[in-house]
């Protein structure tokens, strides 16, 4: 069968994305997490203090999502909220949310390893600046 749809960047792209993404999912079941949730407790573990905004708007989340996804986080013991100035409070991980951390980078590392494998030696060297292109402006 004839696919146009893999000669479009595009396609293959989302294509590429979709499959990087499931790969990494199944990484974080077995820890309890999901993407979204290891990319937060990434960005607080190297960020102490960091505010949901701050983590919304690094990671391209809406605040309406942000909001219970901190909570569910919270929940868990992973993340403490701590009073920054009169209205902003900083998350920064527990003991049981650094442990997490641990882990959730162990599955990342895995799962980078994994992908960098399958990209060509001589294309990895710009394999990283050409995606971010796409999305750094």
């Amino acid at each position: 069968m004839k696919d146009p749809l893999r000669l479009l960047p595009g396609y293959a792209l989302r294509r590429a994305s979709n499959a990087m993404l499931s790969d990494l999912a199944q990484r974080l079941s077995p820890i309890g997490l999901t993407p979204t949730e290891a990319s937060v407790l990434m960005l607080i573990g190297a960020n102490p203090g960091i505010t949901q905004s701050d983590i919304g708007r690094a990671l391209d989340i809406q605040r309406a999502n942000m909001t219970p996804l901190t909570a569910r986080l919270e929940t868990r013991g992973h993340v403490v909220r701590e009073r920054v100035d009169g209205r902003s409070q900083g998350l920064t991980l527990s003991t049981e949310g650094q442990a997490m951390l641990t882990e959730v980078e162990r599955a990342v590392k895995a799962h980078e390893a994994q992908l960098i494998d399958r990209i060509p030696a001589e294309n990895r060297a710009s394999f990283l600046a050409g995606l971010s292109a796409l999305w750094e402006v």
